[in-house]
């Protein structure tokens, strides 16, 4: 059984991975290998669609705890060791607090699964998002035109048809308009 070297956020920020992405798991560095085509543009017309949502939301209902939608935002976790992830698409707090990066879980986290993913790594970060401050983790399996949505309650559904939430009233994102 292999053992990973752990590292602090100091060091992680120091890292030169030249144009590789890299994030921290609880102290774990993670090399993500480059996203292939059908990735990005999944992501790209998740964020659009989901982007177009959450600006008619904060309109149309200010009080709201929606913040603003990213692709590609890196969030500080508070977990120990420390945490910095980038999820594919993400939703933030509204007033979510921020330094050098968003500090704490976004609201929202939306992951595109790709090839180089493992189950292993994918239930951590789930888990890493919800125990600080993540209401809904999307893990989206394009493969299988599906998605699991992890709750902060700890339960799960399986979703086959559409990207809908008690947090974003009304929105509906079919998974198939996606993942064509």
């Amino acid at each position: 059984m292999a053992t990973a070297t752990l590292i602090s956020l100091e060091e992680f920020e120091r890292l030169d991975t030249g144009d590789e992405k890299a994030e921290l798991l609880r102290g774990e560095l993670i090399h993500v290998p480059p996203a292939i085509s059908r990735h990005m543009k999944i992501c790209r017309e998740l964020f659009l669609r989901l982007h177009g949502e959450v600006e008619s939301l904060r309109i149309a209902k200010p009080d709201l705890q929606v913040g603003e939608a990213y692709i590609e935002m890196g969030y500080l976790l508070s977990t120990e060791p420390r945490s910095w992830l980038q999820p594919d698409v993400s939703v933030t707090h509204r007033d979510q607090a921020e330094g050098r990066y968003y500090l704490g879980a976004p609201l929202m986290v939306f992951e595109v699964v790709s090839d180089s993913d493992t189950a292993a790594r994918m239930e951590g970060k789930v888990a890493a998002y919800l125990a600080t401050g993540a209401a809904e983790v999307w893990v989206i399996y394009p493969d299988t035109g599906h998605a699991w949505v992890h709750y902060s309650s700890r339960t799960a559904r399986l979703e086959t048809d559409a990207i809908t939430s008690d947090l974003l009233p009304g929105a509906a994102i079919p998974l198939s308009a996606l993942l064509q």
